[in-house]
């Protein structure tokens, strides 16, 4: 689809197959639909295949090699998705909606630079900061004299206006740090690590605001060594930051008889140092797969309408700090709100050193996960709805909210190597916000079984009454 062809409100209609949509022609249609009912849902799981997802992951790793190695927010990778997605679910009969946002854009020109008298630097153990400054300032490198975290401003009490400050990663957010910091006069701001289990290495934290000075993080060892000694410090950074826009791509099906709608997202874009397959090319394509068999399903555009209204979302800037879902949560009317019965998100489901998880949200949408993987014999387990992906902001204004994960960059513990298989010791998905984040990056077998807990859930609360609400009596 062009950009710019529709936008929220003006939708592209295709009135000869709108009907095609219609879920309820679907095989074992049942208004009182139990979350373990495998019949109901075995010919649209039958449908969504491993390979027809694959092909889906082809196509997106095509458009990152097309275009500079990525499909991050706000560059052109991002943009022909966005157009390959709206396409096809234009064509397959939903009323495909672009929704324009704009965000804050940050990129890096050069590696960041970090040296210091006596000290051995590599150049990968300093990682610059999005919406770090641009800036090259040499000072002495000084710690805050109260506590190391820097997370109040008395902890910088007789700082040397136009030093660089050195603090520990932990407790309060980056951007409290490098905000109390400036305010003492802090020219640069360099954060190690905290050094206990997990959290030694250098890290890619990203700061809510644009800073005002150059900002950088580095592992623990280094930190320790720098804050012995003290020493003269050179640190530059060259990036370029502004405003730029992007869009969520929005496909609904026909209205519901409960006049409910099951939104149903997965974040598009990826980051700026590759493909993004895995994350989060893996949700989308689970999806967008899934979107295509139900309208292929549905049948005869005459066959009636389905319980709930479903809307699958595409987001943007997810990788930016959740701009796409922000911006369509914020702008929803009371009305709309209160219309959506639950938000499923899907975001990482073929890890290759893979964990097989549900989130923890309400337990009328757990169990429709959990019941399924028990009734298929497969161990699960299930994670906190931290608030680094879409479903945040849905769950922030009482949506209920739910979702798959397979991992990302956390350490695989031993209890989760026996129960999932893979390796302990080492990341759910070794490539995450990596060059190797590419099609070869995917364990096929789990983006199967994640994909069809989706398609399963999906269905069942597409037809669920009150569309599975939260105490709103329907038996799931």
């Amino acid at each position: 689809m062009p950009k710019g062809m529709a936008h929220w409100g003006a939708t592209a209609r295709h009135a000869a197959l709108a009907g095609a949509l219609c879920l309820s022609a679907l095989p074992g249609l049942a208004a009182d639909l139990k979350s373990t009912d495998l019949d109901s849902t075995a010919a649209l799981r039958e449908a969504v295949t491993i390979d027809g997802v694959m092909d889906h992951l082809r196509a997106f790793q095509a458009i990152a090699d097309a275009n500079g190695g990525n499909r991050a927010a706000g560059r052109p990778g991002y943009d022909r998705s966005a157009d390959h997605v709206a396409a096809l679910l234009e064509r397959a009969g939903y009323t495909v909606t672009l929704e324009p946002f704009d965000f804050p854009f940050f990129e890096e020109v050069a590696p960041p630079i970090l040296t210091a008298i006596g000290v051995e630097i590599d150049r990968g153990q300093v990682i610059t900061l999005p919406n770090s400054a641009s800036g090259d300032v040499t000072a002495p490198l000084i710690p805050p004299s109260g506590s190391a975290l820097g997370c109040e401003a008395k902890d910088f009490q007789g700082f040397i206006r136009g030093a660089i400050a050195l603090i520990q990663r932990g407790t309060c957010t980056f951007q409290a740090k490098v905000d109390n910091a400036v305010a003492a006069g802090a020219a640069g701001v360099v954060i190690h690590n905290e050094g206990g289990p997990g959290r030694t290495d250098a890290f890619r934290g990203r700061l809510r605001d644009p800073a005002p000075v150059p900002v950088v993080g580095i592992p623990s060892d280094l930190g320790a060594r720098l804050r012995e000694g003290r020493p003269d410090t050179r640190l530059a950074v060259e990036a370029r930051s502004g405003t730029r826009s992007s869009v969520n791509v929005l496909a609904d099906g026909p209205e519901g008889t409960t006049g409910d709608t099951i939104l149903v997202g997965a974040h598009l874009d990826g980051v700026p140092e590759g493909p993004g397959i895995n994350d989060n090319g893996s949700g989308a394509a689970v999806i967008l797969e899934t979107a295509l068999r139900m309208a292929e399903l549905a049948g005869d555009p005459g066959g009636g309408r389905p319980a709930n209204r479903v809307r699958f979302a595409f987001w943007g800037a997810e990788e930016i700090g959740l701009v796409g879902s922000r911006h369509h949560v914020a702008r929803l009317s009371e009305q709309e709100r209160g219309r959506l019965a639950a938000v499923l998100n899907f975001d990482m489901l073929g890890s290759p050193n893979p964990g097989r998880f549900v989130y923890d949200g309400p337990v009328e949408i757990q169990r429709v996960f959990t019941g399924y993987f028990r009734a298929m014999g497969l161990d699960m387990g299930t994670t906190p709805m931290r608030g680094g992906s879409d479903h945040a902001p849905f769950a922030a204004v009482g949506i209920p909210t739910g979702g798959l994960y397979t991992g990302a960059g956390e350490t695989k513990s031993d209890t989760s190597a026996t129960r999932f298989g893979g390796v302990a010791g080492r990341p759910f998905d070794p490539c995450y916000h990596q060059a190797c984040d590419d099609i070869d990056n995917i364990d096929r077998a789990i983006l199967d079984q994640m994909a069809d807990a989706a398609a399963h859930a999906i269905l069942t609360l597409s037809r669920a009454p009150h569309g599975g609400r939260v105490g709103g009596g329907a038996a799931l």
